[in-house]
């Protein structure tokens, strides 16, 4: 140990102020200034240094400044690096050209080779180089250069504090080339997680200044998937959930999404805060402190919009004053409000359509939202206020009256809600809308008691698992298939032979043969092609007795299985025999799925079984997991008779 370091200990613990005359000054220090380098005690140093040399006289500045240069070149350990470069950061800016001193020998640290320095004290002297970066144009191309050549063979620790740094740079520099270099660390699997973050950050900055809906959702969705693969490339998901899980809830809300499931994503983002703040501490370097605030106004802006999702399925407010000023207009200009920019852009792109379409729909919102207006045309939101009165106006007169009841005002916003979300032209969403409600209505007015009560039963049995109720895109998926196939099966119980050919795999065949499950896997996917063109067809493969169609919500997918079953057309049987292999589909998406089956067990000699006897949800527990996995078991009777043949039948049997 150099006895100026033995020194500097003990004036460090006796806890006094002290300058470096207490350990001889500057001159005593200059000669030991490499020696001293490499101690763990060498940031110690630094703030005396500091001090002495901005009071120094002319003469004697060059010194200090050796001095300063000699510790650093020296430094070769990670803590000791960080100390260093949070301590001379607070004194910025340093006197004469420290500053350009301290970027020189932190950028020459950062890109020596692996065999000199470790991976984390390169990581630190690049967390240096950068924020001295921060503000001076010349040395952010300096350390662009050093980015661009980052070798994919270098150090993974190097690599990883790298593509941390690099994607705060691109938030700040927006240099494209950054990007290139994160998709490139992306093919590292090493580095995956912090490079597809980074590229889901950089992703969300571009959506961000976007104005135009559709193209500011295509890029949010960009970002929410690169968030996903860092979630599911990580073992710490805290910060890439709470973006996944906040941009899905954005999203959803753009698309129309229920409240209620939006309520769930929201809890689903304040506990990744949690997490997150928990994690971090408050520590880190500034451009670290700066992702925390930003996470923050996610998190609100999370639970801002889940919020007013549900006020706006009120045909009017109890306190209007605190649901327009604290969601409504807050939200209609989230951008500014919470996440702190100083302009409008994607984030409004994304909300403002569903509220415009509700207010103006809702007759009673509408007359809240004008009064308030009135009482308050000074407020600090009545810009955007009179904004939303001009844009729902607009929106009245090309659609028409207000005058509808809560109800259908209900449901006619959700509607105008989804329809805004989509990729039409502004001219054709109110036709648009008027032809879709008109073919729901019909829908419905001409749904029996037995299928709603199917529904019913299936969406209250599926609400206890947490993928159906936490999950939009898995309640979307679950939902839409269940109506289909709830309509599916009633059309072809009601079929008949000479209605459609089509059907008449469901018939007894006067050879006595079987029809393949391949018939009622075209069959069904030839309904759902009617309503969903982008279905994804599994080939059938008869050997291995394989039917299966798959369909698609954002990132996750649902699996309807078929099969046919010859010997025991029971739900016990069937969840027995089946049930393994209609799961195993479930691995790494939702765990939500459909068995599909042709009942040719039975014969049907007392007719054909009730549309409620045919739907039964099942759930399956593997070892190892605490999550259960869902199976809705649907049955349609095969080896059906016609009518005339059942009492044929009867006659024979009587006789």
């Amino acid at each position: 140990m150099h006895p100026i370091e033995a020194e500097l200990i003990e004036v460090v613990k006796s806890g006094r102020d002290w300058k470096l005359e207490d350990l001889g000054g500057i001159t005593t220090l200059a000669p030991a200034a490499r020696s001293l380098g490499s101690s763990p005690m060498m940031p110690e140093l630094l703030h005396p240094l500091v001090l002495g040399w901005s009071d120094a006289e002319v003469a004697n500045r060059d010194v200090y400044k050796s001095v300063l240069h000699d510790l650093l070149e020296v430094a070769t350990t990670d803590f000791v690096l960080l100390e260093a470069v949070d301590i001379l950061e607070h004194h910025r800016p340093l006197p004469d050209d420290g500053d350009e001193r301290c970027f020189m020998l932190f950028l020459t640290k950062a890109a020596t080779g692996a065999h000199s320095l470790s991976g984390l004290s390169r990581g630190a002297a690049l967390d240096g180089a950068f924020r001295w970066a921060g503000d001076n144009r010349r040395w952010q191309l300096r350390l662009l250069d050093l980015f661009l050549g980052l070798a994919p063979s270098d150090d993974t620790e190097f690599l990883r504090r790298a593509a941390k740094i690099v994607g705060v740079a691109f938030s700040h520099w927006r240099d494209k080339e950054l990007v290139e270099v994160l998709h490139k660390l992306a093919q590292l699997e090493a580095v995956r997680p912090e490079a597809a973050f980074e590229l889901g950050m950089a992703a969300l900055a571009e959506a961000i200044d976007r104005e135009g809906s559709n193209a500011t959702a295509s890029a949010f969705r960009e970002a929410r998937d690169w968030f996903g693969e860092a979630d599911g490339a990580s073992e710490y998901r805290a910060e890439a959930g709470l973006y996944l899980d906040g941009l899905d809830l954005l999203l959803s809300f753009h698309g129309g999404a229920a409240s209620a499931s939006l309520g769930s994503v929201s809890m689903r983002v304040q506990q990744h805060a949690f997490e997150l703040h928990a994690w971090a501490g408050g520590s880190g370097p500034p451009w670290l402190g700066a992702r925390q605030t930003e996470a923050a106004c996610w998190c609100a802006l999370a639970s801002a919009v889940a919020g007013l999702a549900g006020s706006l399925d009120e045909p009017s407010w109890w306190d209007p004053a605190a649901v327009i000023e604290q969601g409504l207009l807050s939200v209609y200009s989230a951008g500014r409000s919470i996440l702190r920019r100083d302009q409008h852009g994607g984030i409004e792109a994304m909300v403002r359509p569903r509220i415009r379409a509700s207010v103006a729909t809702q007759a009673g919102q509408a007359h809240q939202v004008r009064t308030w207006l009135q009482q308050n045309a000074t407020h600090d939101w009545a810009v955007e206020a009179r904004d939303l009165i001009a844009q729902i106006d607009a929106f009245i007169e090309r659609s028409g009256s207000q005058g509808n009841p809560p109800e259908a005002a209900n449901e006619r916003t959700a509607l105008a809600a989804i329809i805004a979300g989509s990729n039409l032209p502004e001219e054709q969403r109110n036709v648009l809308l008027g032809v879709v409600a008109n073919a729901i209505s019909l829908q419905l007015s001409n749904m029996t008691s037995a299928e709603a009560e199917v529904i019913e039963r299936c969406c209250n049995e599926a609400q206890g698992h947490s993928d159906y109720s936490a999950n939009t895109n898995a309640a979307r998926l679950f939902d839409t298939v269940l109506l289909w196939l709830v309509r599916f099966i009633f059309n072809r119980l009601e079929l008949t032979k000479g209605d459609d050919p089509t059907g008449a795999y469901l018939f007894e065949r006067d050879d006595g043969s079987l029809p393949h499950e391949d018939e009622l896997q075209q069959d069904f996917f030839r309904w759902v092609a009617t309503y969903a063109a982008g279905s994804d067809l599994e080939p059938t493969n008869i050997a291995s007795g394989r039917a299966d169609i798959r369909l698609k919500s954002g990132p996750e997918r649902l699996v309807v299985e078929v099969k046919r079953e010859e010997k025991d057309g029971s739900f016990d049987a069937l969840f027995k025999s089946y049930a393994a292999q209609t799961t195993d589909y479930q691995n790494v998406s939702i765990r939500l799925g459909v068995l599909l089956v042709l009942d040719l067990a039975t014969p049907n000699r007392e007719g054909t079984p009730h549309l409620t006897s045919l739907f039964e949800i099942r759930r399956v527990l593997r070892q190892g997991e605490n999550q259960s996995r869902l199976i809705l078991i649907v049955k349609i009777p095969g080896r059906r008779k016609r009518p005339s043949d059942l009492t044929r039948l009867a006659k024979t049997m009587r006789s």
